[in-house]
């Protein structure tokens, strides 16, 4: 982890860093994320409409929230934002958080980044916010959710039957955990 010139956050690994999410974040490029169905057809936020004057509102109530830390994905050698990655809430008294994460950008998508953001925030949980306990959902046919999250050493804790409506019918939650060691 490093401090960067604009004296914000950075969790820095391999080929992505982490960064905190901005205002100017919320801009045409996450709009398109989260209104793209192939994109978030997995995210509870694909009910809603998310215009950019929302996004930067929604960026603004994160960011102030200190029970959350919202960075943003990019990609070192480009330089591109390809996605987010949520830590909150934070659980101060018992010390857990879930975890939430999107790649928006699909010429990224299967090269590893989701794992690599994953294991960055889950070492930074872990080694300096001293959490005892990370976890993360997923539906049941978010199959690269799932093996993104295992990659990093989050195990399956359980599955809530039936616990979407996904494409006209009810599916299936994946449970994830990970326990500090």
């Amino acid at each position: 982890m490093k401090k960067i010139s604009q004296g914000c956050l950075c969790i820095e690994g391999k080929n992505i860093y982490l960064r905190k999410v901005r205002i100017s974040d919320g801009n045409e490029q996450y709009r398109k994320w989260m209104e793209d169905p192939e994109i978030n057809q997995f995210l509870e936020s694909r009910f809603e409409k998310w215009p950019v004057k929302k996004l930067k509102k929604y960026i603004k109530n994160v960011n102030k929230n200190p029970d959350y830390l919202f960075l943003a994905i990019i990609h070192k050698t480009s330089k591109k934002r390809v996605g987010n990655i949520k830590l909150g809430p934070i659980n101060r008294r018992h010390k857990f958080a879930d975890i939430g994460i999107i790649i928006g950008e699909k010429e990224f998508w299967g090269k590893g980044l989701a794992s690599e953001a994953i294991r960055l925030i889950t070492d930074y949980a872990f080694n300096k916010l001293k959490l005892h306990k990370l976890t993360a959902g997923a539906y049941i046919s978010n199959l690269g959710s799932t093996r993104a999250f295992e990659k990093v050493g989050f195990k399956i804790e359980g599955v809530k039957k039936k616990h979407y409506f996904y494409n006209g019918t009810y599916v299936d939650a994946v449970l994830l955990g990970m326990v500090n060691s």
